[in-house]
């Protein structure tokens, strides 16, 4: 089975994830800098004009407000199928020139810009190796000190979970049998009546 520290590892690396996703989301609200004032002609020419991302539209509005929808679905009720429902919902939403509809298509939008600039940024940057060589090291490094010092051990021996779980095991296992016996048993009883 999964180790306590492994789940709650996994629990802060998605969290961590979903926090890089919102950052991503903000920084592509973030307006653009005014170009410095230049001196000369000269020094104007030099500069490139910052390219301004497109509005997005349409599918892809629908799209990521389905995605805002599951993402935040997932996150809060900690369910998939809540998850589906709000991604369905917010999809819908975004079809709509409500109130609702408004609120899903600016989320949809959001959505959508957030992911242009994760893909602009990864692109750029080549993000998604580097984070999984950074993620690799870090998760060898944590196992490492575990091994060399018995950390998870050490908090099994405090805490008594192994102990816990065994014992709920076991009760778990006396009261299937239970059930079973008397299943059993009113099984043979309706067979001789």
């Amino acid at each position: 089975g999964d180790s306590p520290s492994r789940c709650c590892c996994e629990v802060h690396m998605a969290r961590l994830v979903l926090l890089l996703g919102f950052l991503a989301a903000a920084s592509a609200l973030v307006a653009p800098l005014p170009a410095p004032a230049m001196q000369s002609r000269l020094a104007v020419s030099r500069v490139a004009p910052a390219p301004m991302m497109a509005e997005p539209e349409g599918k892809s509005i629908v799209i990521g407000a389905a995605a805002a929808g599951g993402i935040i679905g997932v996150y809060l009720f900690h369910e998939l199928s809540t998850g589906v429902l709000l991604a369905v919902a917010l999809a819908y939403g975004a079809t709509l020139s409500n109130k609702f509809g408004e609120i899903s298509k600016s989320t949809g939008t959001v959505a959508a810009k957030a992911y242009s600039k994760t893909l602009e940024l990864n692109e750029q940057y080549d993000l998604v190796p580097k984070a999984k060589t950074a993620l690799d090291t870090a998760s060898t490094a944590a196992a490492n000190l575990d091994k060399n010092y018995g950390i998870t051990a050490k908090i099994d021996d405090q805490l008594k979970i192994s102990q816990a779980i065994d014992k709920a095991t076991a009760k778990v296992d006396e009261v299937k049998s239970s059930v079973s016996d008397k299943l059993t048993d009113l099984k043979a009883k309706s067979e001789t009546a």
